[in-house]
């Protein structure tokens, strides 16, 4: 009976062993990389809403949090307002994206949870920061993830080395987000209306099931840990009517507040032309005042 070579045997083994010592090595790397977040949180790379908001409240907990997209940037002032809750407006924020970042674990929220929404917050096609540390899959090593920022740094640097300059040349160290000023001229509002109609307005109901099974998702997670949840329809400017479909989207949002008896105030009507930079963002100097002032009251219950 012929036998294998003892050596050659013990050979496939350490190869075995050797290339399931390397995955462990690469898995223990990527989980040390995922932890330390050398990507957002170093200056060498601009960083997105989130990554903001992370280091601008470093703490693990927050109590109230005030969630939505760009419309709760630039309205609620957090500095002005003696509610104690965190702005937590991202850019093209979803309620889908509420609900991964929940669902995650990328914040702890302590006892209440508001909700600044429109009727893009429910939009399931609407355009996001791929960025955003939610959108990366259960699969997706942290470098392949960050690859769109990585690659142009290390591309540019070698650049700057070839040009005789620096490797690194510019640090980013802005964590303010983006807020409005201003009213922006008629002519201009026409075009962004228009755009309007051809990207967002002319979509059914269809286009937002995701955000409304996302809703429901939010309010379990809220119920299951005493979270108290509040929503703010947000200011409309009366500019132009108000579309059809735009209504329809939030009613039936609050059809499902309403079946799941989450309090909601609606302030579409509640604040003038002068008081809005375009169609949805308030301005800095005023409208984003006399939001704070206002919203204060019903965040504190006065």
């Amino acid at each position: 009976m012929n036998k294998k070579p003892r050596g050659k045997k013990s050979g496939k083994v350490w190869a075995y062993l050797l290339i399931f010592g390397l995955g462990i090595a690469i898995i223990l790397f990527d989980i040390l990389l995922t932890s330390a977040d050398p990507v957002g949180k170093s200056t060498l790379f601009i960083k997105n809403d989130f990554e903001k908001i992370k280091l601008t409240h470093p703490g693990k907990v927050y109590e109230k949090v005030f969630y939505g997209n760009s419309v709760v940037i630039s309205a609620f002032i957090e500095e002005e307002s003696k509610s104690g809750y965190v702005n937590m407006g991202v850019d093209y924020g979803t309620i889908e994206d509420l609900s991964k970042i929940l669902k995650k674990n990328m914040v702890s929220i302590g006892t209440e949870l508001v909700v600044g929404a429109n009727y893009l917050t429910f939009l399931d096609t609407l355009d996001t920061n791929p960025t955003y540390p939610w959108h990366r899959k259960a699969y997706e090593p942290y470098l392949y993830f960050q690859r769109d920022r990585l690659h142009p740094y290390i591309v540019n640097g070698i650049n700057n080395v070839l040009k005789g300059q620096k490797f690194i040349t510019e640090r980013y160290t802005e964590l303010d987000r983006c807020v409005y000023y201003g009213v922006l001229p008629d002519e201009e509002i026409d075009k962004k209306i228009e755009g309007y109609k051809e990207f967002y307005w002319n979509k059914g109901i269809e286009y937002y099931e995701k955000n409304y099974e996302a809703l429901q998702r939010v309010i379990d997670y809220c119920k299951e840990r005493d979270i108290e949840l509040r929503f703010v329809w947000f200011p409309w400017n009366s500019y132009v009517a108000k579309p059809e479909n735009v209504v329809a989207v939030e009613e039936k949002a609050k059809e499902i507040l309403e079946h799941n008896n989450i309090e909601y105030i609606d302030l579409a009507d509640a604040f003038g032309r002068e008081c809005f930079h375009d169609l949805g963002h308030l301005n800095y100097e005023l409208g984003a005042v006399e939001f704070t002032k206002e919203i204060d009251k019903w965040l504190n219950r006065e």
